[in-house]
């Protein structure tokens, strides 16, 4: 309950801390863009709403800055994001110069006078891209193998959840999130200390890799045709994966490097039937 309201909690926030304010400045700019069209003031049109394109993307510019910024404070293991926010401040100071110059008629320095109280007023009140990268030191692994490896496994996850949603029988659901626990556990334990990840890896790609495919394939078969000889086999297989995860999360636990292919070689059998 107490984990929930937090998780709820950080939601709120971030939504509070979305750019909100920037883009209702776009409504005035917008019904200046259609006054100028209805007043039959081409040039001015064209150039107005040139400016609202570039406001609005410099406006999601910094937003999606600020949502790469959440993900990289939540993740253990992270390289910098791009400096969305910055080149979005910066846009938008171009954007508010070039508006007060050539809309309102504004001189040179007063123009850019706003342009830079507003892209510093951005980055002040919303903060810098993170520059520095999230990542071990010393472990022995290379950085882009390990952001590699832990990228592909959670998107094999990811799928796994929403193919599990296809499925609607309760104890294949349970092992399945059973299965998905174990496996996001044994992320989180490489992310602490990644230097079994060469191996583990290969754990991995072969038990997340075969479970997807499983899952896909039960899921594509017409369910007038599933009965109960197949849901027992995949429950056996799931059930099956469960003990393996359980058996490499002591592995990495211990740091006790015992050969993985018997285990490998014996999933990558069950699989083919």
């Amino acid at each position: 309950m107490s984990k929930a309201i937090r998780l709820n909690g950080k939601k709120i926030k971030r939504l509070a801390r979305r750019p909100w304010l920037l883009y209702l400045f776009l409504l005035p700019l917008f019904f200046s863009v259609a006054a100028s069209l209805f007043e039959a003031e081409y040039g001015r049109f064209l150039v107005k709403l040139g400016l609202f394109a570039l406001f609005a993307g410099s406006v999601t510019l910094i937003d999606r800055g600020l949502r790469e910024g959440y993900r990289y404070e939540e993740a253990v293991i992270s390289k910098a994001p791009f400096p969305y926010r910055s080149v979005g401040a910066l846009t938008l100071g171009i954007t508010v110069f070039l508006l007060a110059f050539l809309v309102d008629g504004a001189g040179v320095f007063r123009s850019l006078f706003l342009a830079v109280l507003t892209g510093a007023g951005v980055l002040l009140d919303y903060g810098l891209d993170p520059r520095r990268d999230k990542l071990p030191q010393n472990s022995g692994v290379e950085p882009e193998l390990l952001l590699k490896s832990l990228n592909e496994a959670e998107a094999t996850l990811a799928e796994i959840v929403e193919a599990k949603e296809e499925i609607r029988d309760p104890r294949l659901e349970q092992a399945l999130d059973h299965a998905v626990a174990n496996a996001r556990e044994i992320l989180d334990t490489l992310k602490a200390d990644p230097r079994d990840i060469r191996v583990a890896r290969k754990f991995l790609v072969v038990y997340l890799e075969g479970i997807r495919t499983v899952i896909r394939q039960y899921n594509d078969l017409d369910s007038g045709l599933i009965d109960e000889s197949i849901r027992m086999r995949l429950l056996s297989l799931l059930e099956e994966a469960k003990l393996r995860f359980e058996k490499e999360l002591e592995r990495l636990r211990s740091n006790d490097l015992f050969d993985l292919d018997v285990q490998i070689d014996a999933l990558k059998e069950q699989l083919k039937h």
